[in-house]
């Protein structure tokens, strides 16, 4: 039989620089590129989705809020590195994307929203809140989505939530096969959502900035927690990721460094 998912490719859809030691207790100063990964997922019956957007080449042209984003996260984006781009590098057009599952709003995850048209977005109830009650710490720059944003979102509530993942943890049996599986990794931002994948794969967004972060993430300076929406429950969150890890899933964080343009 074949499988469900065909293939899950990765992209690195521009960077944000950043000093580790001035994120995490005990770590000295490093300077580290974070990638923004964007994930593309062939589903043989439902076709192509996309989880996450990446950058906009536009991030530091967005006023005030985009401004003081690229002095604390200097970030670099051409215009080859968005998404749009890079997918008709593969012959995969805009128009072919018909899903777009997003973990966050952050402007990392949501840069590429505009450039396509036909596609639904999937987001956790929580995220759509965030997005209409936003506040500037939200970091939502509305000049990267789509007006009629709010009509094409699917919301994803804990009541739909009932597949078994991890003891408490819970998620959404997207296309209701198995196959890609919702789950809630709050902490970083209300509602955050990671992709289950075949049992094998985590997309797991910014519930951590890599997978040699882990541990160093229990320990994050207060300036730097202060952007995390609620501290405590993202130390759950890396509970959990560490015993998804010792199950054997490989977890991939949107900004690690990630040499494997094919995942799966």
């Amino acid at each position: 039989m074949q499988p469900a998912i065909k293939s899950v490719k990765y992209f690195s859809c521009g960077y944000c620089t950043n000093n580790l030691g001035r994120v995490f207790k005990g770590m000295r100063g490093e300077k580290r590129k974070f990638p923004a990964g964007a994930f593309l997922i062939e589903h043989a019956k439902h076709g192509l989705i996309l989880f996450d957007t990446g950058y906009s080449a536009n991030i530091c042209k967005t006023g005030f809020v985009g401004r003081a984003y690229n002095f604390f996260n200097p970030t670099l984006v051409e215009e080859n590195d968005e998404l749009k781009y890079q997918l008709s590098k593969i012959g995969t057009r805009p128009e072919d994307i018909k899903t777009i599952i997003l973990s966050h709003l952050h402007p990392d995850h949501i840069g590429g929203l505009r450039s396509f048209g036909k596609a639904n977005f999937i987001v956790s109830k929580e995220t759509i809140n965030t997005y209409k009650n936003r506040r500037i710490r939200d970091l939502i720059m509305q000049r990267f989505f789509p007006a009629d944003f709010e009509d094409r979102a699917n919301v994803i509530s804990d009541k739909m939530m009932v597949t078994e993942v991890l003891g408490a943890l819970k998620g959404y049996d997207l296309f209701n096969d198995g196959s890609l599986i919702l789950l809630k990794l709050g902490g970083h931002a209300s509602g955050q959502l990671g992709a289950l994948i075949d049992n094998k794969i985590l997309l797991a967004a910014d519930s951590c900035w890599g997978n040699d972060l882990i541990d160093l993430s229990y320990h994050m300076k207060f300036p730097a927690s202060l952007i995390q929406d609620n501290m405590r429950e993202y130390r759950n969150t890396l509970d959990n990721l560490k015993l998804l890890k010792k199950k054997g899933i490989n977890l991939v964080f949107s900004h690690d460094a990630n040499n494997k343009k094919e995942l799966l």
